[in-house]
Order: structure tokens, then C-alpha cells, then sequence
């Protein structure tokens, strides 16, 4: 059995975000799978700005959230839902939905916990 805690992983900074993996490719998570991901990141204006992205089917939870919203889509240039997010809330993305964190705030902030079905390394962006 693996036991992880958040505070003994790696961070790094992403465009937007700070993540750590727990779980998943060798030498980017702190447990190497081939068949899974499960990872931590916090988003907030203050790591920059985020890519409009998509990629395999993600579950995300929310551990903790101000001023946060996703905004998601078929298409990059049809990303025109959105959805304010909330601390303790579940949300996906479907394999290929395109989607975006942004903040009504510049003290906004979204936490989450990732999961993925696939090693993480998947994302398209742009």
C-alpha cells in the first residue's frame, strides 16, 4: 500500500497552478503507475494564467475554493458554460471537453485533488 501525504510531495509551478503527483508516469510522480493518476493543485492568478486545455476523462474534487469558476466546452472557441465551483464538490471533464479555471477575484484560489484513469501526460493545449 502507498501512503502520501501532500506535504511530502514535490511542488511545481504550471501555467496558472502549483501541483504535486502522487501517483503516476515515472519520474514526474512520487509512485510510479502506468495505469492511473492522482495528483494535487491549486490554481490562482497569482501562478499566472491558465491555458484553455483538454484530455482524458478527469475527476477533480474540490478540497477548497474562493471566487472560482470553470468555464468548459466542445471547443475551444465554444467554452461558453460556466460553473461557479464550491469547496466538497465533484466535477468532470469527459475525455476531449475543453475547459479553463479563472477567478472573479485576484485572491481567488481553486484546490483540488485530480484523478485520471491514464498516467497524467495527456493534456492538449492550444
Amino acid at each position: 500500500m502507498d501512503h502520501l501525504r501532500r506535504e511530502d510531495l514535490p511542488a511545481r509551478e504550471m501555467g496558472g497552478r502549483v501541483g504535486s503527483a502522487a501517483i503516476g508516469m515515472e519520474g514526474v510522480a512520487a509512485v510510479a503507475a502506468d495505469d492511473a493518476f492522482c495528483g494535487y493543485a491549486t490554481f490562482s492568478p497569482k501562478y499566472g494564467t491558465m491555458k484553455p486545455h483538454y484530455h482524458e476523462n478527469e475527476i477533480m474534487y474540490i478540497v477548497d475554493a474562493r471566487d472560482a469558476f470553470v468555464r468548459f466546452g466542445e471547443t475551444k472557441d465554444t467554452m461558453n458554460q460556466r460553473e461557479p465551483l464550491k469547496k466538497g464538490e465533484i466535477i468532470r471533464a469527459r475525455d476531449g471537453e475543453w475547459h479553463i479555471f479563472e477567478f472573479d477575484s485576484e485572491d481567488g484560489f481553486l484546490d483540488i485533488v485530480a484523478f485520471f484513469s491514464v498516467p497524467m501526460g495527456h493534456t492538449k493545449e492550444e
